[in-house]
């Protein structure tokens, strides 16, 4: 009788630590998943606190969506929700941006010098540069703001043209934007159809414009031109709205499917902030728009 029940209890004690066993590894599962999502945002960062529960309130309309908040002046630590490889549509221009503005630097290139506008150029899409009569000259100092002011694709393929797209594939490698990619000039449909496209991240374009934020991406002289075209965005649909009267230096994109927005936003009373906002699958840019404005109050207010 005494064997049996020393048999009971220790089978007994063997389900029970089982059960231990499953609880202790069940938990630390759910723990994992918790600092994978919010692996950015250490817990000392109370600056970050409710901001996940915030991108769960606001964008939450179905669309995949990708997020990168810094407050540069509070802390180095930038907040990531969902960063990956994303179709870039016309943020991967910033790059495009960096790089000329590096040969600029290294006195290869200068914004003074003239490009000529030629009737092969000019493509479909965004910009204004398409209206223009064949054979105009324009600074290259023009053709840089018009493809971010008015993210103009001829401008753009103009500069791709100029600089060489290896070239700015390697000093996108070079400076650790490992997300980006630039594949294909714009409107290009060809490489298009045959699943060329370019791509970034959250997380690179929130560095790119961190970098230009604290003047460490180019030169301060450099920088300084470029806050100056990201400050003369003119399409205000977003951010804009949704914080009147800050000065924010800014970029969108867009394709079928995804809408993006990103920059700097300055003197937000939570201090100045560094947002990036993509989409993919989206349910619709009216509908994402509106997402992102709601979120991008919460961020700065």
């Amino acid at each position: 009788m005494k064997i049996k029940l020393f048999f009971a209890a220790m089978t007994v004690a063997l389900i029970f630590g089982a059960l231990s066993l499953f609880k202790d590894s069940s938990e630390k599962s759910v723990e994992e998943k918790n600092i994978s999502v919010a692996s950015a945002a250490p817990a000392d960062e109370n600056i970050y606190a409710g901001m996940q529960n915030a991108i769960y309130n606001t964008l939450n309309d179905g669309s995949e969506y990708a997020v990168y908040v810094a407050y540069p002046q509070k802390t180095s630590t930038p907040f990531l929700y969902n960063s990956k490889p994303m179709r870039a549509a016309s943020m991967i221009k910033v790059f495009i941006l960096a790089t000329t503005m590096e040969i600029v630097k290294d006195g290869n290139l200068s914004l003074d010098q003239n490009l000529t506008l030629h009737s092969y150029d000019k493509v479909g899409g965004a910009g204004i540069l398409g209206g223009y009569a064949s054979g105009t000259q324009l600074p290259l100092r023009t053709v840089l703001k018009l493809m971010i002011t008015h993210s103009d694709n001829t401008a753009t393929n103009m500069i791709i043209d100029l600089v060489g797209m290896d070239t700015i594939n390697d000093y996108v490698k070079e400076k650790g934007y490992g997300d980006t990619i630039l594949r294909r000039k714009m409107m290009d449909m060809n490489a298009i159809y045959a699943g060329r496209e370019n791509y970034s991240s959250a997380k690179d374009l929130g560095e790119i414009f961190r970098k230009i934020y604290n003047h460490e991406c180019v030169s301060r002289e450099c920088d300084d031109v470029m806050l100056e075209f990201l400050l003369a965005q003119t399409d205000t649909e977003c951010l804009n709205t949704a914080l009147p009267g800050l000065k924010i230096a800014h970029k969108t994109g867009a394709l079928v499917g995804l809408f993006d927005e990103g920059g700097i936003i300055y003197g937000g009373p939570k201090g100045d902030a560094i947002l990036v906002m993509m989409t993919e699958n989206f349910t619709g840019e009216k509908t994402v728009i509106g997402r992102m404005k709601k979120f991008a109050q919460y961020v700065v207010y």
